[in-house]
Order: structure tokens, then C-alpha cells, then sequence
């Protein structure tokens, strides 16, 4: 495997575990159901009841984390393509920011420019006030692999 390829689906990975996690914190937070917010990503594919489903299941969580592991692996590949067109690949700061800047895009895209019905579903069951949360969460997902790959190169070379 392409060693940019593995770092895509490393960040993919990190990112999706992130945002999987602040969901089912804001759910219980919000009195839910901890899978509701998961089960609600499946909207997708299995329409509007998908965000009154609280109980584990392959049909809708199963599906919600696997389409959350595909927009996150998206996301993941944005930023990643972002960072490697940028001079300073180890700068801390750049790798945050960049991290910031594609969940912001993320979001917009989410809730501004896709069609409600592929929306990633949290508006169905949490408030607006988890979505820093979940965004914030994807942010750090994505900067997360740099900076810690950052941190054992220099390690390396010290």
C-alpha cells in the first residue's frame, strides 16, 4: 500500500472515531439514546426513521458508522491533499489550522450545499449545540495523525 494512501485511511480512521465518539457523548448528554445520533446518519439510506432508531443494529448503525467511515475517509483525503501542497509539511500550527479548515468545509458542505437527504443526520437528533462538538471532534481527527507523526520524526532526528 502507498504509504499516502495508508496516512488517508490513518486520518479517515482517526477522524471517524472522533466524530463516532462526540456523537454518542452529545446523545447520552441530550438524554438519548447513545446510538440514536449513529443510527441517525443512516437517514441516508433508509430515510427519516432512521433517526428514531435507539438501539444497536447492522441495519442502522452498522450502516451509520460505515457511511460516517466514508465521509470522514473523504475528509480525510481533502486535508491530507491540503497539507502535502503546503511548504512546512511538520508545522504544528499548519497541521491544526488545516484540520479546522476542512471541518469548517465540512460543515458548510454538510448543512449549506448537499441535499437535505444526504445531510449527515446529527440535526435529526441533537442540537445545534453538540455541533462544535461533533466538528471540533472532526478537526482534531484530522490533525491528530499529523501531529503525532510530526512529533516521532522529530524524535528520530533529536
Amino acid at each position: 500500500m502507498r504509504d499516502s494512501t495508508r496516512q488517508i485511511l490513518i486520518i479517515g480512521a482517526f477522524s471517524s472515531l472522533a466524530v463516532t465518539a462526540t456523537a454518542v457523548v452529545c446523545g447520552r448528554a441530550e438524554g438519548q439514546s447513545a446510538w440514536r445520533p449513529i443510527n441517525a446518519i443512516s437517514h441516508i439510506a433508509w430515510g427519516r426513521k432512521a433517526a428514531q432508531k435507539n438501539l444497536i443494529t447492522a441495519r442502522y448503525t452498522g450502516v451509520g458508522l460505515l457511511l460516517n467511515g466514508v465521509a470522514c475517509g473523504f475528509w480525510g483525503w481533502l486535508y491530507r491533499h491540503y497539507r502535502r501542497s503546503m511548504q512546512s509539511p511538520d508545522s504544528f500550527l499548519l497541521s491544526v489550522g488545516s484540520g479546522v479548515a476542512i471541518s469548517a468545509l465540512a460543515y458548510v458542505t454538510d448543512y449549506y450545499v448537499v441535499p437535505r437527504r444526504f445531510t449527515p443526520g446529527f440535526e435529526l437528533t441533537l442540537s445545534h449545540r453538540s455541533f462544535p462538538w461533533l466538528y471540533g471532534a472532526l478537526a482534531v481527527g484530522l490533525f491528530t495523525p499529523d501531529v503525532m507523526a510530526s512529533g516521532r520524526s522529530k524524535r528520530r532526528k533529536g
